[in-house]
């Protein structure tokens, strides 16, 4: 795979995102939407394996995260956030000969609700839906800080105080410890200039997912001891995507994409050879 970095800005929002062309013929438009956590680089391990299978890859960041900073504040409402990742992939089509096309669209954690008001903005646009560790910010907030004012604000400045404090929190949220290189990207991400902001903006959003009116085929892919998914999960994801195919890692914590990679790949790999 070939790797090209770009950016594009919305309203004065910028929106970082890459794009792996694949080795193989073109079969499949996948965006891997990052959460909060991660980076394009979070996504090396699945890569190759997608090359091959015809993937066009575009690796994005949530409005608000990753280089540069933007003069606005970051979007709290998922359905701005999906607008301006409808642009990135409309841009991205554009550059493939201007029709509009099919995505697949996979997200981690805290992402998941943007890839759903995506699906909810365009479905005519979507192939699939793919949820990896999926979290929906509002209720993660509700579960982990209750009612209580300022908590989110709270945890975010006691996790992103220190590196070592924030390696221990993903080590927590991984079940294991991460190698170093790993995890000063992730620290890399939140330490620059506005992240913080952008964090709480996401974890604060007051928006719902609407459920979809008509079929989409769905799967989600989570670890059996990540300790930040409830145990409602299958239930509230199944609210959210009714025609969701769910699977569970047993042993794999927040970062499957890090510490069981080859599960993850096997999932993928057998899923858009289903629905391709």
């Amino acid at each position: 795979m070939s790797r090209e970095n770009r950016a594009l800005t919305f309203r004065g929002q910028r929106v970082n995102f890459s794009i792996e062309w694949p080795e193989a013929h073109l079969r499949h438009r996948l965006l891997l939407l990052c959460s909060p956590l991660l980076s394009g680089f979070h996504w090396r391990k699945l890569l190759p394996e997608l090359s091959e299978l015809g993937c066009l890859c575009v690796l994005a960041e949530l409005p608000g995260f990753g280089a540069g900073v933007s003069p606005v504040a970051p979007p709290r409402e998922s359905g701005v956030r999906a607008q301006m990742l409808w642009g990135v992939l409309d841009e991205v089509d554009a550059r493939l000969g201007g029709d509009s096309a099919l995505w697949h669209l996979s997200a981690h954690g805290a992402a998941w609700t943007t890839v759903l008001a995506m699906r909810a903005a365009q479905p005519n646009s979507v192939r699939s839906l793919i949820g990896i560790s999926p979290l929906n910010p509002p209720r993660a907030r509700r579960r982990f800080f209750g009612g209580h004012g300022g908590e989110a604000e709270r945890f975010v400045e006691r996790t992103l105080s220190t590196p070592a404090a924030f390696t221990q929190f993903v080590a927590r949220a991984a079940r294991r410890p991460l190698p170093d290189y790993v995890v000063e990207r992730m620290w890399a991400g939140l330490d620059r200039p506005g992240a913080r902001g952008a964090l709480l903006a996401l974890l604060e959003g007051a928006d719902e997912p609407t459920p979809p009116a008509d079929f989409c085929p769905s799967i989600a892919i989570w670890g059996g001891s990540d300790p930040l998914m409830p145990a409602d999960t299958r239930e509230r994801l199944a609210a959210q995507a009714p025609d969701l195919e769910a699977h569970i890692i047993r042993p794999a914590g927040h970062f499957p994409m890090e510490t069981h990679s080859r599960a993850l790949r096997d999932y993928l790999r057998g899923w858009l050879k289903y629905v391709g």
